[in-house]
């Protein structure tokens, strides 16, 4: 099919692009295209205008500084793939990107981009939950902070509100040791089911856990009652088990032509099991 009508607006600076999407109620930025393109061709959408963000490389930058690893949001995944002078400190990032669609979208498609339009099949939602991660929003008005567990609202909807942009991502350095597993037909293929899981262990006992769950529901979910309950505990195979029990027993998933919520509910807790024991003989790099 062909795109609807629109206006083409290419700003040079951040500022620019905000007073863009300010001036017009139906302008909406693009990023690096791959989901918004396909929405326009098939007639889903139709923005009064696209405010081209490709530009502005003040979104592309990757720093590390205070302890924290800041991600501009028009960072592509094989350009983040590429830093791999973070990856020692930010493993999950890395194990989670090998697993993020194919060669062609991860050359195009960036980390804002996957972050803002909020599919819940998609895995950095499950990796910025699961590392504490606080999104940076600007406004014409100025920035705000919102952490990754408020900031996903809902199936593609977040705390970006209409006139605004999601400009940097901030990862907070941890010292778990981590895990990523994920489900899906086929290498590339949208998941079917995803779990991310940290641990710091004290004494062979674990200190502190993390366990993030995707695509069982309409955002990425953390599971407190099972982090609480492998506190002080050692990760054996009973003890993930019983947490990956914990954290799918009452999760209201969702059912689609793909699979049924109880199969996810099942794999769900297979893969928190197999990531805790994964996460718990990883050595911290």
């Amino acid at each position: 099919m062909k795109f609807p009508a629109f206006s083409y607006a290419v700003p040079a600076t951040v500022a620019e692009a905000l007073e863009l999407l300010a001036a017009d109620e139906d302008a909406r930025p693009l990023a690096g295209g791959q989901t918004l393109l396909p929405i326009l061709a098939l007639r889903m959408a139709s923005p009064g205008c696209l405010v081209d963000l490709s530009p502005l490389s003040e979104l592309k930058n990757i720093v590390f500084e205070d302890q924290t690893l800041k991600i501009g949001a028009m960072v592509t995944f094989a350009q983040l793939a590429r830093a791999t002078a973070h990856q020692a400190n930010f493993p999950l990032i890395y194990l989670a990107l090998k697993h993020v669609a194919h060669v062609a979208i991860r050359n195009r498609g960036t980390i804002g981009g996957s972050l803002a339009y909020a599919d819940a099949a998609a895995e950095m939602p499950v990796v910025v939950c699961a590392l504490n991660a606080i999104m940076v929003i600007a406004g014409v008005g100025g920035a705000r902070r919102v952490a990754a567990a408020d900031f996903f609202t809902g199936h593609f909807s977040t705390a970006i509100e209409r006139r605004e942009l999601l400009t940097q991502i901030e990862f907070p350095i941890s010292d778990h040791t981590w895990a990523f597993e994920e489900v899906s037909r086929r290498p590339g293929d949208f998941a079917l089911v995803m779990a991310a899981t940290g641990l710091r262990m004290r004494d062979g006992q674990c200190a502190e856990a993390r366990i993030a769950l995707g695509c069982v529901a309409d955002r990425p979910l953390r599971a407190p009652a099972a982090e609480a309950f492998l506190s002080g505990k050692q990760i054996t195979e009973e003890t993930a088990a019983e947490a990956g029990q914990i954290a799918t027993s009452d999760l209201k998933s969702h059912a689609d032509i793909h699979a049924s919520a109880e199969y996810r509910r099942k794999v769900g807790s297979t893969l928190i099991k197999r990531a805790l024991l994964r996460a718990a003989v990883e050595p911290r790099l």
